[in-house]
């Protein structure tokens, strides 16, 4: 199973490999807000690799792994929830709701205690933790990846087949447990898929837009884990980031 690290080509094994990562990457983020002596600054290689970094006076408090991915969705009702994460609804443009989903949120510190955050396009990252790839539909469809979880022998529809997920489904695993977890299962068909590599470790990764339940998100897998081609369908489990822009200072 790839770390959240490795699957934005910022592997390390060790705490202090960790540690050297991150006062590395200090001195080249950029603050986008400061209140009351806690920094939050935001570290984006030329890759898309991104470091999400809350720090206080020299303090480094929370460090968030992202990618700098396209806007593919669009989030309202967004609130903080324990654990240092946040639940949102996932919308249309006519404000119906796809899907929830509890996440980390780049600009989780400038949430504060608002609660009527107006709807805004987000960019949803799924760390591809575990992806399985298919050709097509089709042979999704005939896979075990495809059978609900909660499935079992006796578990038929009308028809007599087990209970399937759809192609293009979005299952957010942790927004409705009694301690949110930022994890989903995401199935769904590649659009664009790109080769990235990290300058200051030289680690190489995949960032795909994937079209699932109504909207896009960005997966990204270490390199050749596994292997992606635009049309192929995937069923991945993921760990889920966003980032809403609109939250920024103007």
């Amino acid at each position: 199973m790839a770390t959240n690290l490795a699957c934005v080509g910022l592997d390390v094994r060790t705490r202090s490999g960790f540690r050297d990562l991150v006062q590395g990457a200090l001195p080249e983020a950029k603050v986008i807000a400061e209140e009351g002596g806690v920094r939050l600054q935001v570290w984006t290689d030329a890759s898309g690799a991104r470091l999400v970094i809350t720090t206080e006076g020299d303090l480094v408090r929370a460090v968030t792994t992202s990618y700098a991915g396209p806007l593919g969705a669009r989030l309202a009702d967004v609130r903080a929830a324990d654990g240092g994460l946040a639940i949102a609804e996932i919308v249309d443009a006519d404000g119906d709701i796809l899907a929830g989903l509890a996440c980390e949120l780049e600009e989780l510190q400038l949430l504060g205690d608002a609660e009527d955050v107006p709807p805004g396009d987000a960019c949803i990252v799924g760390l591809g933790r575990s992806v399985e790839v298919f050709a097509g539909a089709d042979e999704f469809l005939a896979s075990d990846a495809s059978l609900m979880t909660f499935a079992g022998d006796d578990d038929v529809d009308d028809g007599g087949e087990p209970m399937r997920f759809e192609p293009e489904s979005f299952s957010p695993d942790g927004a409705f447990t009694m301690q949110a977890d930022a994890v989903a299962r995401v199935n769904g068909t590649v659009l664009d898929v790109a080769a990235r590599r990290v300058e200051r470790t030289g680690q190489e990764f995949t960032a795909a837009q994937v079209r699932t339940d109504g909207f896009e998100i960005t997966l990204c897998v270490p390199a050749g884990e596994p292997r992606l081609a635009v049309g192929n369908v995937v069923a991945a489990n993921t760990y889920l980031v966003a980032s809403l822009p609109s939250l920024l200072p103007a």
